[in-house]
């Protein structure tokens, strides 16, 4: 059973009811010798379309991407990025005496991030496509949408296979991070780690003591930025690629790691003030379609302290709703700024898109990339890239949960591979 059909809340007290959690899932892990991948990647298709389908999910932050990503077509593409065939999860595959398998890992267990509500369910299906048993970690701020998708997802059924059988493999717990055995045990449980989260979160977890065999899968803290050549300026898509930009900028109302923070463009006939009205006229027409359902008191007191500065300088402009619905903030100081989040975007412009290599880390995930000038962009993303970048993406697509993701092939990375090594065919 999916364990006691509920978060399961830990404390000191009642660590050890973690072996319990581990045995029951381990156990119920055998269901994925008797069904295929395809079989469950059909379940998990039927289920986005009921997402889609349904006004009271997919009006839920993320629901809607969500269920698209879902879609089977999709997911084959992911499995067969990942690990080359479907077979290898099935057989021994391959030429000669020598074969592979892909094998599961066994029990995962994940701390999920508070960012992003359905970043859990992202992150669980895939483990579960390659036969693992999961244990999940879900922040209280995600727990309502997790246990709610959990809930649709039990009901899900197609030729005989529920969602309620999957979930026999899951369990989803919680506990203070002040918890130290809580923490302990979880990890001593884990034959593979998933960890996402911020810089002292993901320290904090990888210095956990872990059985020996257990291998760490992090998604740490990234920062993502957007670039706009001059030839994409004078384009006839100008605006569409600001709309575009826009819609990046209000899912998940920036915080996501893959959400713009600053948006560059190179020097051309349109001013950064012409600019900047162009993005304050999508910010108008998204917020009527997106309103916001409200702002975590912290980062309104931000945007209050970073417009009154903004208005103060004779260096720096600023275009604002009348609340705190969005916020365009423009200069020329050539940096990455500090996230504010909540629809709050930096534009600034240089002379040329490479001025912008030099402030590239393998802290940044994701740039939105609106060059239009071929050689630019190649010689461009190839620098970018070469320094730590591990997405450079179209406009509208920075959110888009895609395979790699920061750099790492995911399923590939929940799977064990295995070698066979067959006698001689005379031998058999």
């Amino acid at each position: 059973m999916f364990f006691k059909n509920k978060i399961y809340k830990l404390n000191e007290k009642n660590v050890s009811d973690l072996k319990e959690i581990r045995s029951e899932i381990e156990k119920s892990r055998e269901i994925f010798k008797n069904i295929t991948t395809e079989k469950i990647i059909d379940l998990f298709h039927q289920f986005g379309r009921e997402l889609l389908h349904n006004k009271e999910f997919i009006s839920f932050e993320g629901v809607p991407f969500l269920s698209n990503w879902l879609r089977k077509g999709n997911i084959e593409k992911i499995v067969l990025k990942n690990l080359g065939s479907f077979e290898v999860l099935k057989d021994f595959i391959g030429e000669g005496r020598k074969k592979v398998k892909a094998q599961p890992r066994g029990v995962i267990c994940q701390w999920i991030a508070g960012n992003v509500p359905t970043l859990g369910f992202f992150s669980l299906i895939q483990s579960i496509l390659v036969g693992n048993s999961n244990i999940v970690k879900i922040p209280p701020a995600s727990q309502f949408i997790f246990l709610e998708l959990i809930k649709l997802f039990r009901k899900t059924e197609i030729e005989g296979l529920k969602g309620s059988d999957i979930l026999k493999t899951v369990a989803v717990i919680d506990f203070l991070p002040s918890d130290t055995k809580s923490n302990l045990n979880f990890s001593l449980s884990a034959d593979a780690r998933v960890i996402w989260g911020g810089q002292e979160a993901v320290d904090a977890i990888s210095k956990t003591t872990k059985m020996t065999h257990c291998e760490d899968i992090v998604f740490g803290p990234k920062y993502s930025f957007g670039i706009v050549d001059k030839k994409a300026q004078e384009s006839e898509e100008l605006s569409k690629l600001i709309r575009r930009f826009v819609n990046d900028i209000i899912i998940f109302d920036q915080g996501a790691c893959s959400s713009p923070q600053v948006i560059f463009f190179e020097k051309g006939d349109l001013s950064l003030e012409s600019i900047g009205q162009l993005f304050e006229e999508e910010f108008k027409l998204a917020s009527e379609r997106f309103p916001k359902n409200g702002i975590d008191q912290f980062i309104a007191s931000k945007i209050i302290n970073i417009r009154a500065e903004y208005a103060l300088s004779p260096e720096k402009k600023m275009l604002a709703s009348k609340e705190n619905d969005w916020t365009i903030l423009m200069d020329n100081n050539i940096r990455l700024e500090e996230p504010v989040q909540s629809r709050t975007i930096f534009l600034k412009q240089v002379e040329s898109v490479m001025d912008c290599v030099n402030l590239i880390t393998p802290r940044i995930q994701t740039i939105g990339t609106a060059i239009y000038d071929r050689n630019k962009l190649l010689e461009f993303t190839d620098a970018v890239t070469y320094k730590g970048v591990a997405r450079c993406v179209l406009p509208g697509q920075m959110n888009f949960y895609d395979s790699p993701w920061d750099g790492i092939y995911f399923l590939n990375r929940l799977v064990r591979w295995v070698t066979l090594y067959m006698p001689a065919d005379e031998k058999l």
